[in-house]
This record gives structure tokens, sequence and C-alpha cells, in this order.
């Protein structure tokens, strides 16, 4: 299998990334070295952010009527639609997540630009505000140059979800993915350029750190939205802060589920699996802990920890797995020393002993312990479960901590179990399931708490990229 080089796109041109910090690119299932790691320069960071910035005053894109612009966003979906196996393969190597997961992702990046297309023309650039003299218009203006960073956890749909909405909104970008996982994203740029969106409107930039502090530290960038951990959403949010950059941060969350009473406890174990294994636990919205009813604590997790053992583990390249390794070597190592932290504090800890030897493999967990749990986000296939004596001590659990993504509640009543979910500090709340997927086209969700700024929701996504401007005659004779 080829790997895509890590170019450096600036002004509709791939540029060499000469930079190297000595680390290679691993297959997660072997350790096996793929690729040597590259970076951007700084120059080509600020040559970048220039083109960006000049792109957005020409209005080269902006300036295209919303139904060209949707013609360029399907121009580029059907680009991706013949590249998606490819991107699964790539994904599925950069992350760890499962192949047969990956092509999921992978085959809706399509059908994502095509939504984006769909809402960029109903919503339009301007509308006609009702006014008594007539001539007031809403104004849908792009904020100027915009950062996306990106995460590792699921490359190509984060990458595509952000660059359709900005896209369709009219905005010009930069992306920076994860130096974890870059090979999607230089897909997804040659596909820009295949679709025919114009030179210097979407530009990419390489590298770890340093390389995304520079992008959004630049005067240049207008808005930033970024998907990954919190330590790194606060670095972002204070750097932006002075100049008031827009923000969109989708952070970490220790999320919590809750079990009632009245819940069936072997239906509840296997979808709390689903959660937490279906990506190896890297997703922002993976079930973390669950309470259920003290008494009730040990038969959950001895059912949880038998249905972790039914999970076919193993290479994330290989059809038949159903849970592939997290994505390096240091994810495993923080996972371990978390593990190791709940034990030392008294958790009774239950692992899969049947894992593969090599590569970045941890093996799934649960920890018994009441309270609630770690301070920092478990961001991988372990779950905490505690007992609680009543529903208030449940949501008072749920809710301590670093939470505000989503939460989950299970019971047989199901309308009661929406109340409950109500009480949880989440944007999310689902009931009796733990999919990835929104439980309505229509969904929006805020981040809540310390789990980032703004949410998401296609709507929402699509607002975030501009600013809204009203221009008219005034009303004349008006007293004040």
């Amino acid at each position: 299998m080829t790997y895509p080089a890590l170019r450096t796109w600036i002004g509709g041109v791939a540029e060499e990334s000469p930079e190297s910090d000595g680390t290679w690119l691993h297959d997660p299932n072997t350790g096996e070295r793929l690729a040597a790691s590259a970076s951007s320069t700084l120059d080509q960071v600020d040559r970048a952010v220039a083109v960006a910035q000049e792109a957005h005053d020409d209005a080269r894109w902006r300036g295209l009527a919303p139904e060209r612009r949707a013609e360029k966003l399907i121009a580029l979906a059907d680009w991706l639609d013949e590249r998606a196996e490819e991107i699964a393969r790539l994904d599925a190597l950069n992350s760890g997540v499962p192949i047969s997961i990956t092509r999921l992702f992978g085959g809706a990046n399509g059908a994502t630009l095509r939504d984006a297309a769909r809402r960029a023309v109903e919503v339009g650039d301007v509308r006609d505000l009702p006014s008594a003299q007539g001539g007031v218009r809403l104004h849908r203006v792009p904020w100027g140059p915009t950062a996306l960073i990106l995460p590792w956890n699921a490359p190509s749909a984060m990458a595509v979800k952000k660059t359709a909405f900005a896209l369709a909104a009219g905005a010009t970008l930069v992306l920076k993915p994860s130096s974890f996982s870059p090979w999607s994203a230089q897909l997804l740029l040659e596909g820009v350029h295949a679709a025919g969106i114009p030179d210097g409107v979407v530009g990419l930039v390489q590298g770890s750190g340093g390389i995304g502090r520079a992008l959004v530290a630049d005067e240049r960038i207008a808005a930033i939205s970024m998907t990954g951990s919190t330590p790194t959403g606060r670095a972002i949010a204070a750097t932006a802060a002075p100049r008031f950059a827009r923000l969109q941060l989708e952070l970490g969350s220790n999320n919590a589920a809750i079990v009632r009473t009245d819940a069936d406890l072997e239906a509840a174990a296997k979808a709390l699996t689903d959660g937490v294994l279906k990506l190896s636990g890297q997703w922002c919205e993976a079930p973390r802990r669950v309470l259920v009813d003290r008494e009730r604590r040990d038969e959950l997790a001895a059912l949880l920890i038998a249905e972790f053992g039914r999970r076919v583990i193993g290479s994330s390249l290989d059809d038949a797995t159903e849970m592939g390794p997290v994505a390096f070597a240091a994810r495993r190592d923080e996972l371990a020393a978390q593990r190791d932290r709940l034990a030392d504090a008294g958790a009774e800890v239950l692992s899969v002993s049947r894992i593969p030897a090599q590569g970045w493999f941890f093996a799934p967990t649960v920890a018994v312990l009441d309270g609630p749990g770690l301070a920092d986000e478990v961001f991988g296939p372990m779950l905490l479960v505690g007992g609680y004596a009543d529903e208030d001590e449940a949501v008072a659990l749920a809710n301590t901590g670093q939470v505000g993504l989503a939460g989950y509640v299970f019971g047989a009543d199901e309308e009661a179990a929406a109340a409950l979910g109500t009480r949880l500090v989440a944007g999310e709340v689902k009931v009796n399931g733990t999919s990835v997927l929104d439980m309505s086209p229509e969904s929006a969700q805020s981040f809540f708490g310390a789990s980032g700024l703004g949410g998401h929701g296609d709507a929402d996504v699509l607002d975030f990229f501009v600013g809204k401007q009203v221009v008219g005659s005034d009303r004349p004779g008006l007293p004040l």
C-alpha cells in the first residue's frame, strides 16, 4: 500500500513539507514504521494564511452565488466517493478504528458535502427582512480566513465535515490535520483542486503542536474550529482571546450513563459495549462512566466484561475486527496509567486478557469504583462502573467533573428515562442507545461546561462560519 506524500498546499500548489522532527507514522496494529512525519515551515504557515486572506478579500469564493459554490461541493463529493475505499484504509491505519467503521465514515463523506451544498442554497447569502420602508437585507458574511484544527480519531470525517460547511458558508480555510493522522486530509486537498474550487480558498499545513500554535496565533485568522483535547482547546482559547477570534471548540468529556432500576441490564451492557469499543473508545461522546443502583453494580460490571470478551479484537484492516488498537503508543500508555491510578484508588479492575501482543492494543477494561472517578478524560476502551443510592445521587455524580458533551440513560420507561436525561449537563442525551450518529437530521447540540465552546448540528456548524450584517434604509422620523 502506498501512502500520500505529506504536502503543504498554498494557492492551489502542493509544496514539499521540508521540516522533520524525526518521528514516524506507525501501523498501530504492529508498531511497524510506515512513513516519516513531515512538517511545514513557519514561512509556509504565513504564506498559507496570506493566500487565504487574499482569497477572502477578493471574494473569489464568497462572491460566488450559493448555487455555484454548491456545484463545486458536489464535484468534490463525487471525487471523494471514488476514493472512499482508499480513504477508509488510510483512516484505519492512522486511527486504529476498524475498517468496517472507517468505510462507513469514508462512504458518508460525499453525502456530507452534498448536504452542506443543499443547505448553502436553502439558506442563501442574503435575504430580505420585513420592514415598513422596504429594502432591508440580512447578509451572511464569512468572518475571514478560518483555521480548521483537526483530530486524529476520525480523520476524514472531521476534515470533510468542517471543510464542507465552511466552504458552503463562503469561508476561506487553512487546515491543520493531526500529525498522527495526516493522510486523508491530503486526499481532500487533491479533491478540492480537482473539483475546481478556486486556488487559495483551501490551504493545508502539516506538523505537530508548534505549527498549530503558529496558525491560530496569526492575527489574520478570524475564526477557529477545532476538535481535540481540553488542554489544547484552552491554549487555543487563550491565544485567540486578545483579538476575539471566533471559536468553535469540541473538547473532552467524561460522559456518564445512568442505568435506572427498571433497565434491562443485559441490553444496557450490550449498548454500552457498543459505545465504548466501536472506535476503541476514541470518540468524544463515548460513554466513560456508568452509574447503576448499588445493589446491581457488580452484576452490571460482570455483564460488561463478558460482553467485552465476546468482541473480536484485532487488526484495524481486518473486516471481522470489532475493536482495533488505539491510534498511537502514547495513547495506549496514558490509558494504562489511568487504569493504574484507578486501581490505586481502590477500583476493582477487570480486563479482557485476549489481545494481540504487537501494536498499540489496550485491553478493554471495566473499573469498578463508586464516586466521580478520574478528573481527566478517559479516551479509550475503558469504563468506570459505580453505584448510586438514588437518582438524585446519580445525577449529582453524572454532572461532576469534566462533562458537557453527551450523556446516556437506560430504562424500560423511556419517558421517565428521557425526563432524567434533561437533568444531565450535556448537549446530547441518548436513551437506550449509544450510536455515533445524530438522533435527528435537525439535531443541534451545544457544548456545555468545560467540554467546549459552540456546538454542532448542521445548522449551527454552517452558522459558525459567518457573521450577520443588516444593511438597508433607516426609517425616517423615528423619535430615537
